[in-house]
Formats: structure tokens, sequence, C-alpha cells
């Protein structure tokens, strides 16, 4: 097998596991986010931003800021929708993707305006500097050190849900609030810490797709990540654990359909059709489960 495309497939399934460990927490808490896109492009943002405007600071401390605020910027995004359920009981999953739907233009102009790339013609950022750049561990490929810190992301994630009291309080709480409530939990800290959290867990995303994948934030980058992220927490059934295999199935089939499409000249997107029959027949099957 290529190396090339096994590389490029371990580096996707490491975005998606980073990605999807936010969905999972937001299923658990029943704050379903799917403003993963809009978070996903605004942490790639952020995170190029403070790497060229922090040239001249230490690669760890440049990386590990850049972390930071794209993770915190995400997460701020995240939470508007967790303030709009509690004041205004807005529906989450509804605000949330009209938080990112209307974030995504403004990024685009701020990539197409003032944070351009002056140097080049595309509609990009400039890019990083070399030694904020995650090096490959795998070669032609970009499969890089963030990978293991996604198994390790995910695998926190797992402790935190299944093995701690707050964990336990946020899945009752994302069965039943009302149940919740009785029992004295205090829902407004679950509602505003899972949207803060799964946002964040995206905007981390966008960072390790910058510093590890593109190396700068370019239009669109972000496009169909979200949703595979999402597809992923799906098909894990929001166990942070069974992210990892369900992460790694959908990213060696996105890079290996897309693979198929290229060498065949195919004018659509045949990775996104795969996805949508693997989530149907997953459906069909749950269906019948539950009847």
């Amino acid at each position: 097998m290529n190396l090339f495309y096994i590389g490029s497939a371990l580096n996707l399934s490491a975005l998606y596991m980073t990605a999807g460990t936010g969905s999972a927490f937001s299923i658990k808490s029943g704050n379903l986010n799917f403003g993963g896109e809009g978070q996903i492009y605004l942490g790639g943002l952020i995170a190029a931003i403070v790497l060229a405007k922090c040239s001249n600071l230490p690669a760890p401390v440049g990386v590990f800021l850049a972390f930071l605020c794209a993770f915190c910027s995400a997460g701020l995004m995240a939470l508007i929708s967790g303030v709009l359920k509690k004041t205004k009981n807005a529906d989450f999953l509804f605000t949330s993707y009209l938080c990112s739907a209307g974030f995504i233009p403004l990024i685009d102009a701020l990539i197409n305006g003032p944070f351009r790339s002056k140097s080049d013609n595309l509609l990009a950022t400039s890019f990083i500097a070399e030694k904020f750049r995650f090096t490959s561990i795998m070669p032609p490929s970009v499969l890089n050190a963030t990978f293991f810190i996604a198994v390790f992301l995910c695998a926190a994630f797992y402790f935190l849900i299944n093995k701690t009291p707050f964990g336990s309080r946020l899945t009752i709480y994302g069965i039943s609030p009302k149940f919740s409530e009785f029992s004295g939990y205090n829902n407004t800290q679950f509602v505003f810490t899972s949207a803060f959290v799964s946002g964040a867990m995206h905007g981390l995303c966008g960072a390790f797709a910058i510093t590890g994948t593109y190396f700068t934030c370019h239009n669109g980058f972000y496009f169909g990540m979200g949703w595979a992220a999402f597809s992923a927490a799906l098909l894990s059934g929001a166990n942070p654990f069974f992210m990892i295999p369900s992460s790694l199935f959908l990213g060696f089939i996105t890079t290996y359909s897309n693979r198929f499409a290229l060498y065949n000249n195919m004018n659509f997107d045949i990775s996104s059709m795969i996805q949508s029959l693997v989530m149907l027949l997953l459906s069909f099957s749950l269906y019948r489960q539950k009847r």
C-alpha cells in the first residue's frame, strides 16, 4: 500500500478524533453541536494569526499559545448557543448551526482581506514559520505527532465521561434534564460547559490542521471536516474510546474514495456519498434494534 495515502488517512483520522470528541461530548449532554464547521474554521484562522504575530517566540511557546487561543475562541463561539439556550430557551442545535453559518462568510472575508498573504496568489493567510510546523513521521505524507495527541484526548475524554462524578452527572443531564434538576444538579453548568468544551475541541482540530497539515489557513479548508467528525461520534455511540476506530474507518474511507475518484476522473464527491450510505445503513440497524 502507498505510504502517502496511509499516512494521509491516519492524519485525517486524527482531525476527526479531535473534533469528534467535542461532538461526542455535546451528544452526551443532549445539546447537539451542529456548528463544528465554523468552529474548526475559526480555530484554524486564530492559530494561523497567532503564529504569524508571534514568530519570534520559541516554537513550543508559540504552538501552545496558538492552540490555547484556537481552543478558547471556538469555545466562546459555541458558548453563544449555550447562552441563548439559557436566556431565550433557544434550541441549541439550531443556534449552533446558524452561528457557524454566520461566522463562515466573516472568516472568508478576513482571509480574503486583511489577513491574506501578500507573498502569493492563494486565498490564504501567510504560511506559518518552519519551526511551528509538526514534522512528518511518515514521509511523504503529512502524518505527524497530532495523531498521538488525538488518541490521548480520546482516552482522556473517555475517562472524564465514564469514570468521574462530573461525567456521570453530565450523562444524566443529557438523558433527562428534569431528573437532573430534581436531583439537585446545576444544569446551567452543564449547558455552558458542554457548549464551550464541544466548540473548543473543534477549534483545536482547526489548529491541528494548520500546524500539521496545511501550514496556512486557506479558504474553505474546513469543508466536510465537521460533519465527518460528527458522523464518527455517531458511529462510536458518543463513546470517546470508540472514536478512535470510527475515525480511522471514516478517515480511510474518505482518503481512498477520493483517491479512486481522482484516478477515475469522477467529478462528484464520492467520499461524502459513501459516508452517507454508511450512516444510512447504521440508522436502519439502530432503528431495528430499538424495535
